[in-house]
């Protein structure tokens, strides 16, 4: 059997004599001492640690007992070598024991002088009045996350965050596991979540997008700014409402595709099953080629400026955002062999459509945006104030023809010798 040393060291003074046993002083004045359950063993020795300084023992309004020593030395004496870490508790500290313990007996293991739970409360009140508690600070069991004394981690903690939270939170280990990991979980949990409580659910240390703006400011910045917002920023799930806040197998947090996430909530924009031809992000399930997932100052959270009506008047900045991907040249020369198949011999038939400072053709007349079933992304239809307009295209080997609501039909072949106007 293995006794501490403190215990060892009282056995031996107390056999040579050194200190006298407590009978004398429990039986005749300290009737009350030495009966919890709990019992400071230098306490069956009082002389251990007290020593009579004056001749007659007691006197009324005198103390005639001291320490032999002060408490921090005094209790050093038997539990030597504890300050080798390099946080302390404050009392711990300053060597104040007897704020936490009774040095004679107590009730509580340890000998602390009330239970854990409101013994730290005396102090740490404070970590115990949020609204939504953490399971460990609700109970009071302080000690099972942080070591009493001493410790190597910054506050007393037993291990490191996150590994200290993933003891308890096993289901999160499998989210470090993912292709990606949010870097505020590899910096640990308290990133985001109070480790005592919180007034906001999961304990987390502040409110929707204002949490994620701590780390984000670019994305809060754009969103002060625009005219657009992505409604589900400004829901209660906020930006939980499309990343996951810990881990995920795709890309910028997303528990799927940039696309299937949108289409989570914009049903029915992509028909996959009857549209046969499909604008290139739509093929490469990428929606923020054109929308800004958060914010923009342009109508439908466009990246870049698309004008809304359906006729425009055409200049340079005119459909920026068709132009971050498509040649401008298109649209610069009325007659062209190499700038769009869209032309009748040489002659630009986008050109002749679209630039015009009186009623130029918006790309919406005829084309459709995300998907459809004719070539080119030509419409069937396109709405025309209440009217659903037919367009008529049909596609030959070297042009075709088109019949829409505005005009008769007309042939175009790339191949046919330039008329003249």
């Amino acid at each position: 059997m293995n006794l501490p040393f403190y215990l060892i060291l009282f056995i031996i003074l107390l056999l040579a004599g050194e200190v006298r046993g407590s009978d004398s002083c429990t039986s005749q004045c300290h009737t009350g001492m030495l009966k919890s359950d709990h019992i400071h063993p230098p306490a069956y020795g009082c002389e251990t640690c007290h020593v009579q300084r004056e001749k007659k023992h007691p006197q009324k309004n005198k103390k005639t007992f001291a320490l032999v020593s002060e408490i921090s030395s005094l209790c050093r004496t038997c539990h030597e070598n504890q300050r080798s870490l390099p946080y302390l508790h404050y009392p711990f500290k300053e060597g104040m024991c007897t704020e936490c313990h009774d040095p004679h007996e107590s009730r509580v293991k340890e000998l602390l002088k009330e239970p854990s739970d409101k013994l730290c409360r005396g102090c740490h009140g404070d970590k115990q009045k949020a609204k939504f508690l953490h399971g460990p600070s609700a109970s009071g069991d302080c000690i099972f996350c942080h070591e009493a004394h001493q410790a190597n981690i910054k506050p007393l903690l037993r291990t490191s965050d996150p590994d200290l939270c993933l003891g308890c939170h096993i289901e999160i280990n499998n989210e470090l596991k993912k292709r990606s990991v949010h870097p505020a979980l590899l910096g640990g949990c308290s990133s985001c979540h109070n480790p005592h409580g919180s007034d906001y659910k999961k304990f987390l240390i502040n409110e929707g997008d204002r949490l994620c703006f701590s780390c984000h400011p670019v994305i809060e910045e754009k969103i002060k700014t625009a005219s657009s917002i992505h409604k589900p920023i400004k829901s209660e799930k906020a930006c939980a409402s499309c990343h996951l806040p810990h881990s995920s197998d795709g890309t910028k947090l997303m528990e799927k595709s940039d696309m299937d996430v949108c289409l989570n909530c914009h049903k029915g924009f992509i028909d996959e099953k009857r549209y046969k031809y499909f604008h290139g992000p739509i093929k490469n399930k990428d929606c923020s080629s054109c929308h800004d997932s958060h914010g923009s100052p342009h109508r439908r959270l466009l990246t870049k400026e698309f004008p809304e009506d359906l006729y425009v008047s055409y200049n340079e900045k005119s459909y920026e955002l068709c132009f971050t991907c498509h040649n401008r040249d298109l649209l610069r020369y009325p007659d062209t062999s190499f700038a769009t198949g869209f032309r009748d011999g040489n002659r630009n038939l986008h050109f002749l459509h679209v630039n015009k400072k009186q009623k130029g053709r918006s790309c919406r007349l005829c084309h459709v945006i995300h998907g459809g079933t004719l070539p080119k992304l030509i419409a069937e239809k396109v709405r025309f104030g209440s009217w659903e307009m037919p367009v008529g295209f049909l596609q030959t080997d070297t042009g075709g023809s088109c019949a829409p609501g505005c005009h008769r039909k007309y042939n175009y072949d790339r191949k046919a010798i330039e008329k003249k106007r």
